[in-house]
């Protein structure tokens, strides 16, 4: 992701949902899992049993040599196993020493299936927020953590349990672009959109 020059610092930081700070900690408390050695057929294997409650969650940050994030690795810890699987996203290539946001965590029912999910924070793309994060839904069947392709692209959702719609806004000088997205099994539909030109005069 690429941001244009010139905008100003973000005041702002990752909104709604329940949230906590992610952690660059480095814990031996769990080990981490090799998905190749990972039995396939094993039906009574930890991660089968696991709860949704069993789970919590760490980010890190990665920045290259000048301090802009690249990408935020998440780790996703079974407690009940003791053991940690590792997923990433993309960031906005921003400095998260400068800006607010980057890998904080959300625990929101993203799909409306009374579990709630995964969100982590890629950060700001300019002064108005329009923050986007990366996704992982609960599988009740599975009982894991599956990634939501594409879901970086929404700009600041907002979860409508009334409808069960995303809404999405992304703000950029005097225009913003509305988008409504809706569910098909686990990927997102966009089902309406719509430009707002602001007058500035009248701010």
């Amino acid at each position: 992701m690429t941001l244009a020059a010139g905008i100003v610092l973000a005041m702002g930081s990752c909104k709604n949902g329940k949230s906590h700070q992610s952690s660059d900690d480095n814990e031996d408390e769990v080990t981490a899992v090799d998905d190749n050695e990972a039995d396939e057929d094993d039906s009574q294997s930890a991660d089968s049993q696991a709860e949704r409650s069993d789970f919590k969650f760490k980010a890190k940050v990665v920045t290259d040599d000048e301090g802009v994030a690249e990408k935020i690795i998440v780790k996703i810890i079974n407690t009940a196993s003791g053991t940690t699987k590792e997923a990433e996203v993309a960031a906005v290539n921003l400095n998260p020493d400068q800006w607010n946001g980057f890998g904080e965590i959300r625990e929101d029912d993203i799909n409306f299936d009374g579990y709630p999910d995964l969100l982590v924070c890629c950060g700001p793309f300019n002064a108005y927020g329009n923050f986007t994060y990366g996704a992982w839904l609960w599988d009740e069947e599975q009982h894991d953590f599956k990634a939501v392709e594409g879901f970086d692209e929404l700009f600041d959702p907002v979860f409508n349990e009334e409808d069960k719609t995303i809404s999405s806004a992304f703000r950029m000088d005097d225009h913003e672009d509305d988008a409504v997205y809706k569910w098909k099994g686990d990927k997102l539909e966009m089902v309406s959109s719509e430009t707002f030109v602001y007058d500035e005069e009248e701010e």
